[in-house]
Parts: C-alpha cells; structure tokens; sequence
C-alpha cells in the first residue's frame, strides 16, 4: 500500500498555502509539524477531497485518488480538528449513523461499534447524549468514527486536544497499534504525541517542506545544541532575548533553563540530550504555535 503526493500546490489568492508538496508514505504513522499557517489543513482538505489541489496529484496504489473517487473515499477515515456532531444523539447511534454513511455492513458494525467505543474509552457513556460529552469525550467519539470501518488511510487532526494526559497516552498507544496495516496521517502542535510513534515527520513552514525524517534523525542534527543552565531569575528575561529557550524550570537556587545554542551559552551551561520539541522550536523559533 503507498499513498503518492507529487507536487501538490495550491494558493488562496496571492497567498501560497501549499508549495509542490511531495512525499510517499506506507503503513505506519506519519506527522505533519508546522505552526499556524504552514499548510497543514490544507493539505488534509485536499487528500479528503474537500478541496482541489491547483497542481499536482495524489497517487493511492498508483492511481489518482480524484479518478478513483467514491473508491478512495471508502478507503479514507478523517477526523476533523474541529468535528460536528448531532447533539441529540447517543454515541451509539452517532456510530450507527456513521457507519450507514460509510456504507458498513450491519454485521460488521454490530461488533465494530463497540470496539471502537472501548478503544477511545467511552463504553460506559454510549447511551448517553452527544450535548452532555466534554470536549474531550467529543474528540474521542470524532476519533471512534474515523476509525469505524477499518479504513486504510486515517488522517487525523489534532486527535489529541483537550485530552487529560492519561486520555492522551491511550489515544496515542491506540494509534501506533492501528497503524501497522494503514497509513496514519496526524496534524498536531503536540510534539510529544508523536515524538515515539511516527515513522517519519515532515515539517511545513509557509507550504513547503523544510525537513522530512524519522524522529530520531531529525533529533541527532542538533547534538551538541542543546543545554541545560542555572540562572536567577533576573537573568531569565536577558537570556530570553539572547537565545532560544524551550523550557524554564524552577528550583531553590533560582531556575534552569534548556538553551538551544550552537556553543554553550556560558561556562556554566551543561550539554543535555535533545528532544524533537527542541529541533522543532529550532526550525520554527518559540513564536510558532
């Protein structure tokens, strides 16, 4: 199974959302990494065929995904960053429906429902109406419908928001475990959601791709950069302006800062492991969000 993007572009008036986009991705977990305005939903929108490319094509299996139409559609699973649901449905039946639109089987869907609802952890709500989840349960149930049917290409954005960190992790662990025979797709501000699952992650800045590699690569390119030091805390805001901090800890003698730098930032300053949140804030500096 190979999913083919092959210089896709595409613009909204003068702007430049997306710039000749190419990547081929298999089965496993693949991140899309980008602040605001990178071109992350842009993409997503073109893939799930609500929005057209101006240029370019999408390949599944070496066929163009707009050709193959209905077809690839019924291959696709999405869950939207910011899902619409029918308040005055159960969960249950919110997957009933669902799975009536995807064209599931009744059999299938009999046992497919409640797997999916025990996997994202809402069992126990299933009767319940939609207009009394939380916001976390209703990004659960938007992830239980992307799921539903077994589809082959699952595109996810932000599955994780408004978890708690122990929804987080399941979600996350669910994921990796799913993604051995399908091609997940996840856009999301939460590096450490995808520091240790994602085959490979491919960072947008302004449309076009600025870095695409496993993790562990992307990580080894600022060995040596990343430091842990002591400081007061009247010197936090004068270190601040000088370098790139990405954390800020506080302690008795006053606070620890970690320091993306290319040589130590003072003789006090100790080398630490960097983390894929660090080569993120070294690609796209601490303003992205």
């Amino acid at each position: 199974m190979k999913l083919e993007f092959e210089k896709v572009s595409k613009s909204y008036g003068k702007t430049k959302a997306l710039v000749g986009f190419s990547a081929v991705l298999e089965p496993g977990v693949y991140a899309l990494l980008g602040p605001n305005g990178a071109g992350k939903s842009t993409l997503m929108n073109i893939l799930t065929d609500n929005l057209r490319a101006d240029s370019g094509r999408i390949l599944f299996d070496g066929e163009d995904i707009l050709k193959m139409g209905a077809g690839f559609r019924e291959k696709l699973g999405f869950m939207p960053q910011y899902p619409g649901m029918y308040g005055s449905f159960s969960a249950e039946s919110f997957l009933w429906y669902i799975a009536e639109l995807k064209g599931v089987p009744r059999s299938k869907a009999r046992t497919a429902i409640p797997e999916v609802l025990a996997a994202v952890e809402l069992s126990d709500v299933a009767d319940r109406r939609i207009s009394s989840f939380s916001g976390g349960m209703k990004q659960r149930l938007a992830l239980a419908q992307a799921v539903l049917g077994d589809p082959a290409v699952l595109v996810l954005d932000e599955p994780t928001a408004g978890l708690d960190p122990k929804q987080r992790i399941a979600v996350r662990n669910y994921i990796s475990k799913i993604a051995f025979n399908k091609i997940v797709i996840i856009a999301t501000h939460v590096v450490s959601d995808i520091e240790y699952v994602a085959r490979d992650v491919i960072m947008l800045k302004k449309g076009v791709v600025v870095d695409n590699a496993p993790p562990a690569e992307l990580i080894s390119r600022i060995d040596g950069r990343v430091w842990r030091m002591p400081a007061s805390l009247n010197e936090v805001q004068e270190l601040q302006a000088r370098f790139t901090v990405t954390n800020i800890q506080k302690d008795d003698a006053g606070v620890s800062l970690r320091i993306l730098s290319d040589t130590a930032p003072a003789p006090e300053a100790a080398p630490v492991a960097p983390s894929l949140e660090d080569y993120y804030l070294h690609i796209f500096g601490e303003a992205s969000n």
